[in-house]
Order: C-alpha cells, then sequence, then structure tokens
C-alpha cells in the first residue's frame, strides 16, 4: 500500500475518533478556544486514545526517532490531530496581528488567487511585471494569528505553536498558570513595502523585484 493512500486512511481514522472523543469530557478549557488542560493521569489517559494513530502519523511523516518525547514532534496540521504537552508549568496565549504574503510572476494568477480589483489596478500590475524582466508582484492579506507558547517544565526552551485548528491539550504541573494576553495584541512588525499599487480590501498588492 501506498504512503498516500496509508495517510488518506489514517485521516479517516483520525476523523472517526475526532467524532467519538472530542472534545475531551471532564477536563477544564480556555473559554471560546480549543485549549484543554488537567493532571498528568487525566492527559495521559486520554492521549492513550490517540497514540496508536499518532505513532502511526510519526511513522508516515516523519524519520521515527525513539529519543524524542511524545509530545516533541509536530505533525503535519491536516492531518487533524491534536498537539499533547505534559509537564507544563505555564502557557501564554497571545493574539497578533500578521499578514498573509503571496508572490506572483503575472496579474492573472494574482487574481485567481485573490480575488478581483479595478481596470486600472489590473492595468498597473501589468505594467509593472511588463517593466523589468525581474518584475513581481506580491500580495499582502492581514490577519488576527491566535498562537500559545507553552512552557514545560525543565525545557529551557517555549514551544510556540498555532493551535486553533486541531486544537490542544496539556497535562499540567500544578503550580501551572494560564496567562490570556488576547486583549493586548502584539504589534505587528513593520511592513518593508508601501504605496501599493492595488488594493480590493482584503489583499494589498505591491510590486517588487525577484
Amino acid at each position: 500500500m501506498s504512503d498516500a493512500i496509508e495517510i488518506q486512511n489514517l485521516k479517516q481514522e483520525i476523523q472517526l475518533l475526532r467524532q467519538q472523543v472530542w472534545p475531551p469530557q471532564d477536563i477544564e478549557f480556555v473559554e471560546g478556544l480549543p485549549i484543554y488542560y488537567a493532571s498528568q493521569d487525566q492527559v495521559e489517559q486520554y492521549y492513550q486514545q490517540w497514540k496508536p494513530l499518532i505513532q502511526r502519523a510519526r511513522q508516515l511523516c516523519t524519520p521515527f526517532m525513539e529519543d524524542e518525547p511524545l509530545d516533541a514532534l509536530h505533525l503535519p496540521s491536516h492531518l487533524n490531530l491534536p498537539l499533547f504537552f505534559f509537564h507544563v508549568d505555564r502557557i501564554r496565549i497571545n493574539k497578533t496581528r500578521a499578514k498573509e504574503s503571496k508572490t506572483f510572476r503575472n496579474a492573472l494568477s494574482l487574481v485567481d488567487k485573490c480575488g478581483q480589483f479595478t481596470d486600472a489596478e489590473l492595468a498597473a500590475m501589468k505594467a509593472w511585471i511588463d517593466s523589468d524582466d525581474t518584475a513581481a508582484l506580491v500580495a499582502h492579506r492581514e490577519f488576527v494569528d491566535l498562537r500559545t507558547y507553552v512552557f514545560q517544565h525543565n525545557h529551557p526552551e517555549y514551544t510556540r505553536t498555532r493551535f486553533y485548528v486541531n486544537g490542544i491539550i496539556l497535562g499540567v504541573e500544578k503550580h501551572f498558570k494560564l496567562v490570556d494576553a488576547r486583549d493586548k495584541p502584539r504589534k505587528q512588525r513593520s511592513d518593508s513595502y508601501s504605496d501599493p499599487i492595488a488594493d480590493n480590501g482584503i489583499w494589498k498588492v505591491f510590486g517588487k523585484y525577484r
């Protein structure tokens, strides 16, 4: 059986298990978010239901490494597996202003991905592309990004992860602290691009040279 077929079968089994045991019951959670936390024993017990699928996913998607902790490897998000972390001292939930960026070599491809623009904007984009062999178009879409910073006991580094799609389960220490900083969005990094040549209200388009 090919890896592609095995991964498709795995995704179907993951979806079936999610229907049966997700969200986890009798576990505390952050209001409005798929973040769940409980004692190590409770989370370990819940993890056992997911363990066979997670191990299969690792064998299919990453080189198997026996010395890796169970929660260390992040698998592809399209598998829709929840993330597990154990011995968590603290998490911080951050809301960050961010931007998606796409680069295009012609205006038609950009319109196909980013939607309609005015005739004048289309003409400006085409003129930019035609102006130089190294000319390209870069489209930016601003959005608000939610992330968690997970601090584990005796780990020198925190783990930053997106959690909104697949969910996250935390086995926490007795002194666990949850810091919810969503009401204080972090500042977006300054943009190196200015003066868009097109803007349809969602995507801003800039000219650049490759």
